[in-house]
């Protein structure tokens, strides 16, 4: 419990860290690893709005909004002050993205009607969730599209890029800040043309104009030169911070982040408390788990989702003999605080969240243990609740509870393909011989693996027959490892020098 305190104490208004306003602030990310940067997108709020009641699920039009890059750790203490620029979102594009997401959830969950007519109405929904990650890049984050991007892994590439703009730059007299961007556009050169390169740089050194193109050539040839390099090199993670109505779009999916680790955090001080919490376990940056410690599941508790029972449960006692669970049945509230509390990975396969068996008062006052898996339809949703009121979702639950980390769906789903990615990602990161998920058989011979739980859901996203199912998956909580028992020997090898 004094960890769950000291937690509760760092996110309250009357701590220490909020007394010091922007001080504090920079205090909290000096704290946090420097693997993490944080990336927080605000809406720009029509004043107009204050005074209007918005009903559930409509979205004013997307407009202008705010991109913060927030270093963290080392990186914030050598100085590389957080950044901020406003963009927008087309007037000319073919919709607003927020409310094309709305669109796209409703679809989604379109219960009515012939089964021909429900997939054709699945199908063009998840085609428009396709086409909309592959528009946000250039539409939404334009020549800005470099601060989305994590840290690179390689310190040596990112060496050799600072080197070559600190050289070209030489003496001239420019700000901490205006430097740090010159770095952040060179090592995300390989997604801009070389017309967003420009004016990025015309924004950076607004006024001076001999500068930016004395720049501008610099980074061309480190783009040139590199391009093929940056485009498979692994970064650390993304922490992202969105704003209520952004929290609807697949921003993961984007072919800006969709190789890179990315995780979802209700707010900075979220961020913070949650390291707080489980600091000691963290290591580069990692909220390592024992690989060995038993894990709980419960699937089909409703017992009206006959493919899933048919399937889930004969994978997990074939691939995980000694993992405990309910099959087909309620569990009761004495059970389910049992398997959050005592067992390191808690695994849901039902409708929902599973919330429905457990009131919500007492999983917040739990210390639940580091990471729960809910694959149920919109699992991990935030529901609008219209007029003034912030979204909110269940899975905020496990965070007030010092969860480190929540998987689950954006939206609703189907089973066939749920069911893959269940088993998928059981495959690629836990421990143990994968099993075929046809034939529950054991698969012979090597089978990569990849322990950090955010790079080995951008593999199971791909798995998918439909696109939006795959979209759906979103990691909410702190950036988690999978790591062997010092007693025992583990075939758990994770390659992250370079990404796919």
């Amino acid at each position: 419990m004094s960890e769950k305190s000291d937690s509760s104490e760092r996110l309250s208004f009357r701590s220490q860290f909020a007394k010091e306003g922007v001080n504090g602030m920079l205090k909290r990310l000096e704290e946090m690893p420097s693997e993490w940067t944080i990336i927080q997108l605000t809406r720009a709020v029509d004043p107009n709005e204050y005074f209007s009641i918005r009903q559930p699920n409509y979205s004013p039009k997307l407009k202008d909004f705010f991109l913060t890059r927030f270093p963290c750790g080392t990186e914030l203490l050598k100085k590389n002050s957080p950044v901020c620029v406003k963009l927008s979102w087309p007037e000319d594009a073919t919709g607003d993205l927020i409310q094309s997401f709305l669109n796209i959830k409703e679809k989604l969950g379109q219960r009515k009607g012939t089964s021909a007519h429900i997939q054709k109405i699945r199908n063009e929904a998840s085609s428009d969730v396709e086409r909309l990650c592959r528009e946000i890049g250039p539409m939404c984050f334009k020549e800005w599209s470099c601060l989305v991007l994590g840290k690179l892994m390689n310190k040596a590439l990112e060496d050799e890029i600072r080197e070559a703009v600190d050289k070209r730059i030489g003496n001239a007299d420019i700000s901490i800040r205006q430097r740090y961007m010159c770095y952040l556009i060179g090592e995300g050169s390989c997604h801009l043309e070389n017309g967003d390169i420009e004016v990025a740089l015309y924004q950076v050194f607004d006024g001076n104009e001999s500068l930016a193109i004395n720049v501008l050539e610099c980074l061309i040839r480190i783009k040139e030169t590199l391009e093929s390099r940056l485009h498979v090199a692994a970064r650390h993670p993304v922490l992202l911070v969105l704003d209520d109505h952004f929290d609807n779009v697949s921003w993961e999916c984007t072919p800006l982040l969709k190789r890179h680790p990315v995780s979802r955090v209700f707010s900075l001080h979220v961020a913070h408390a949650l390291f707080t919490s489980h600091k000691d376990h963290i290591k580069g940056g990692l909220r390592e788990i024992n690989e060995n410690e038993v894990c709980y599941y419960v699937v089909n508790p409703d017992g009206n989702l006959p493919s899933v029972e048919e399937h889930i449960p004969k994978f997990f006692r074939k691939r995980f003999p000694q993992w405990i669970g309910i099959i087909g049945k309620k569990p009761t509230e004495e059970e389910l605080i049992k398997a959050l509390t005592e067992s390191n990975t808690y695994v849901y396969c039902g409708h929902g969240s599973g919330s429905q068996y457990i009131a919500s008062e007492r999983i917040q006052r739990l210390k639940v243990k580091p990471l729960q898996m809910l694959f149920g339809c919109s699992s991990v949703a935030l529901k609008d609740l219209g007029g003034h009121t912030e979204m909110y979702g269940d899975v905020m639950e496990f965070a007030i509870a010092c969860s480190g980390c929540t998987l689950g769906m954006l939206w609703p789903v189907t089973c066939y393909d749920t069911d893959r990615i269940t088993m998928v990602l059981a495959n690629i990161s836990l421990p143990g011989t994968p099993v075929d998920i046809n034939t529950f058989e054991e698969i012979q011979g090597k089978t990569k693996k990849e322990p950090e739980l955010l790079r080995a859901m951008r593999q199971v996203r791909e798995c998918v027959n439909l696109f939006s199912n795959g979209a759906a998956l979103i990691a909410r909580g702190i950036p988690i490892k999978l790591v062997p028992d010092k007693t025992t020997s583990s075939d758990f090898s994770s390659d992250t020098s370079e990404s796919k």
